[in-house]
């Protein structure tokens, strides 16, 4: 199940007091299919009771006195598993005999299963976990190969050793951990020894990586989220590597927040402050709810929320979608995005995409750049892809809303060297103002196009 970045965000921002969370970064973490060959047996959860119970009855012993005397127990203790056994269809009673039993063809199935359990040779899938070093429940087909990995733009993280897996990294204890939630009710596998392991495939396991940092950017730690949880173990074994060293993170300062239009800065202002009014005595305002009857919402958007956005426009515009952007990268322009813009614009949705800045594009991809060149000599009555002179302009506005930021649009994600900062945007979402700016930046983007 997707969760976003600002979902995860607001989980985990206060996790670390005296730090701000500052991003909240795709991440990749290294682990290795393997092939397990294991001696195992398969127990059943079967009480001794119960279990001696089916014994006796399979060896004729079928009168509840004569087992409870046998086994020297109370009769009402072997009445009560004759009775479980009852319910559960391994015993029948006795044609004309109410005190006797005798077993079902279930029972002498189980009778049988009883008598010839033993240890069996079977292979085992096992997912291990190279950061922590050690055997993982991760599934199979969240994993990615090296090269996806990297060209979706993840931040791969390191293995905690360069050497290869061998045996005594995986430990009996540790694959009877791991297959004990995943068999089936009432039965459960033993393994009794590992006779062989070999390495099958490398891969890489998505997760989110979380940046904190202080104000004064001095100290930074490093999160992992796996699985919608922070893992203290990830947390451990990275700052066991080196922390955000290892991985080249710095954080630069936080971004300097766009200006509005005074009239717009007013009732963001206005707005800030009747939320925080508010929420300090407990009252919950929706995202559209505006004061004083207004039909205008603006208010700021955390550097968290902004992915989310982009997705959503990609999923939701309907009449319009200008995005202005300096560099494009193919971690952001990927299959995946072409696929959106192209279903928008054979629903005829309006596109335009400006980005450039400087004399050349060494800081976009070319490979990003062609597929939107292609795609723009394809639909080009609805489609316009422009390069600017040199604007800074980070700008999104999808049908009635406007953001306008310093995130990077189409290339916040892989750069291995990225510098994380706190980039704040501001929403507009009202028609006649997004009109306003959509024809203003249409200008600019004429005026500029190189």
């Amino acid at each position: 199940m997707y969760e976003s970045d600002a979902s995860i965000a607001k989980r985990y921002a206060d996790s670390r007091p005296g730090l701000t969370l500052v991003a909240v970064a795709d991440a990749a973490l290294p682990v290795t299919q393997l092939n397990v060959d294991v001696l195992a047996q398969e127990r059943k959860a079967l009480p001794l009771l119960d279990e001696f119970v089916i014994r006796l009855v399979n060896i004729g012993v079928r009168d509840p006195e004569q087992m409870a005397n046998i086994l020297g127990l109370d009769l009402k203790l072997t009445e009560s598993a004759i009775v479980d056994q009852l319910a559960a269809d391994n015993l029948a009673r006795g044609v004309g005999q109410k005190t006797r039993v005798e077993l079902t063809r279930q029972g002498r199935l189980m009778a049988a299963d009883l008598e010839v359990i033993r240890p069996v040779q079977r292979p085992l899938p096992v997912t291990f976990d190279r950061l922590t070093w050690s055997v993982a429940s991760y599934r199979p087909e969240l994993l990615l190969p090296k090269k996806e990995a990297e060209e979706t733009g993840l931040v791969v993280l390191p293995a905690a050793r360069s050497q290869r897996i061998v045996s005594a990294d995986v430990t009996i204890a540790s694959l009877n951990r791991l297959i004990s939630d995943g068999e089936r009710r009432g039965r459960k596998l033993e393994v009794l020894a590992v006779e062989k392991m070999v390495p099958k495939k490398h891969r890489y396991l998505p997760v989110k990586l979380l940046v904190f940092s202080d104000d004064a950017r001095t100290e930074i730690q490093l999160g992992v989220v796996v699985d919608g949880q922070l893992s203290a173990p990830h947390e451990r074994a990275l700052l066991s590597l080196g922390g955000p060293a290892a991985l080249n993170i710095a954080v630069g300062e936080p971004a300097v927040r766009p200006a509005l239009p005074d009239d717009l800065e007013a009732i963001r202002t206005r707005q800030e402050e009747t939320t925080s009014t508010e929420n300090s005595v407990g009252a919950k305002t929706g995202p559209s709810e505006t004061p004083e009857g207004t039909d205008v919402e603006v208010r700021d958007v955390s550097v968290h929320e902004h992915p989310d956005f982009l997705r959503e426009s990609l999923a939701d515009s309907r009449r319009r979608l200008l995005i202005v952007s300096p560099w494009v990268k193919n971690s952001v322009v990927d299959t995946a995005f072409i696929a959106s813009l192209e279903r928008m614009l054979r629903r005829k949705v309006r596109i335009h995409i400006a980005y450039g800045i400087g004399e050349d594009d060494r800081d976009s991809h070319e490979r990003a750049l062609s597929r939107l060149r292609n795609l723009a000599a394809r639909f080009k009555d609805d489609f316009t892809l422009v390069r600017l002179k040199n604007s800074h302009a980070k700008i999104l506005i999808s049908d009635d809303i406007w953001i306008n930021t310093s995130f990077n649009w189409l290339s916040f994600k892989g750069d291995p060297n990225r510098t994380y900062r706190v980039e704040e945007g501001i929403l507009v979402r009202s028609w006649a103002h997004v009109n306003e700016a959509y024809e203003k930046y249409l200008r600019m983007i004429d005026d500029q196009k190189v």
